[in-house]
């Protein structure tokens, strides 16, 4: 049974976000350095292509946060501005658009799920941070490896493809005769490979096969795989993780089906953080392998909460991206009013000392070695139940 507090705590956490549901987030030209302008922070974002669902949902939370900011007072005073791009999946348009933000005054960047390594390259260049969905962290963050130093102007709040592919390769390694991975060629794709191919080296294994695929990210065409199934098939593997597009996945499932094979299928952190692979595969995705965040598949009241306000607000569900770009955006309330600064500098100092915030992703913890929030023993694996249409935890 609840407690009267936590019953408490779940009204209030209700009552507040259907405040921020009421109000609106809003662009601005510039920020300044006045005590009583507002903040601007800025937000790319890739909000067409195929990972266009995964842009819409950030750009939501974004402005779900900066609402509930404005309805609360703001930060220190101050009014909070929102102002976002769309990069559609293009590295040279990502960082014209970090470039044009930090040029208006924003404090911090947001952002992006689909150019990541052009953003950290940008918030190291410009020193203004980076924060939220940065490409799912791992090798965007790190890019000498997880044992590496973080760059230092990247806090990825992400769904961190390191332990997405650590919890993966958990489980390939104790009911797979043989795993193959296919993947894209970039740090999205190449941190989750690192994970899989580290847990197997640790175990004194190797991959079945290993291979890169391009993918057209702009557009979300898919493409040809019945010459990498016919490979996979040759090599014996009974495994695949297909670390590609849901769209791709999709198209993955219904080409070994065509050819008669069957493989169990892995898959990453998009797979199950909405309809498009499930709507894509229908009934062939029944059994696939991912991971969610526990506090999707045990949420608190404070996640329930936001959920419903966003269903309300947007008429969609809410997903891991969305609730991941809001934790970024408080988190930088609480490093701004730790500093008793907005100055990038000093919200970059303020970053590496916040430990156990508590956010609707779990509990996140930042220091000058760590730039990442999410790792395996905050994951629990699922499998897609076609039948009941849900993803169920793993037994």
């Amino acid at each position: 049974m609840k407690t009267r507090k936590a019953a408490v705590s779940a009204v209030a956490a209700i009552s507040a976000l259907t405040l921020a549901a009421c109000g609106s987030s809003s662009t601005g030209s510039g920020n300044g350095s006045g005590s009583n302008k507002p903040i601007l922070i800025g937000e790319v974002a890739g909000t067409t292509g195929a990972y266009g669902t995964t842009g819409q949902a950030m750009v939501n939370g974004a402005k779900m946060a900066v609402a509930y900011l404005n309805a609360h007072g703001g930060i220190m005073g101050r009014k909070v501005q929102l102002q976002y791009y769309n990069d559609n999946a293009s590295a040279t348009v990502a960082a014209q658009e970090f470039d044009r933000l930090v040029s208006a005054g924003a404090v911090a960047i947001t952002g992006s799920g689909d150019t990541g390594p052009a953003i950290a390259a940008e918030a190291d260049r410009r020193q203004v941070p980076a924060i939220g969905v940065v490409d799912d962290g791992g090798l965007t963050v790190y890019p000498n490896g997880p044992t590496s130093a973080p760059l230092p102007w990247v806090f990825d709040l992400g769904l961190n493809t390191f332990a997405w592919g650590g919890k993966i390769a958990q489980y390939a390694l104790a009911h797979c005769k043989g795993l193959a991975v296919l993947h894209d060629p970039s740090t999205y794709g190449g941190g989750g490979e690192a994970a899989i191919k580290s847990a197997y080296a640790a175990a004194h294994k190797q991959l079945a096969f290993d291979d890169a695929i391009t993918e057209n990210w702009s557009t979300g065409a898919t493409v040809g795989l019945t010459s990498e199934i016919n490979k996979i098939k040759a090599t014996g593997a009974d495994c695949v993780d297909v670390w590609l597009t849901p769209q791709d996945q999709a198209a993955f499932v219904q080409a070994a089906h065509n050819q008669g094979v069957h493989f169990t299928v892995f898959g990453n952190d998009e797979t199950d953080s909405d309809t498009t692979y499930t709507g894509l595969a229908k009934g062939l995705a029944d059994g696939t392998i991912s991971a969610l965040l526990t506090n999707e598949v045990s949420p608190t009241a404070t996640l329930t909460a936001f959920q419903s306000s966003y269903q309300s607000q947007f008429g969609t569900p809410s997903t891991p991206f969305a609730e991941a770009t809001y934790d970024s955006i408080m988190m930088l309330k609480q490093a701004i009013e730790s500093a008793k600064s907005a100055d990038p500098r000093a919200v970059q100092n303020a970053f590496n000392h916040i430990s156990g915030y508590q956010g609707l992703t779990g509990t996140l913890s930042f220091s000058p070695s760590k730039h990442t929030t999410i790792n395996a023993d905050q994951l629990t694996l699922v499998k897609y139940d076609a039948a009941s249409g849900k993803w169920v935890p793993v037994g």
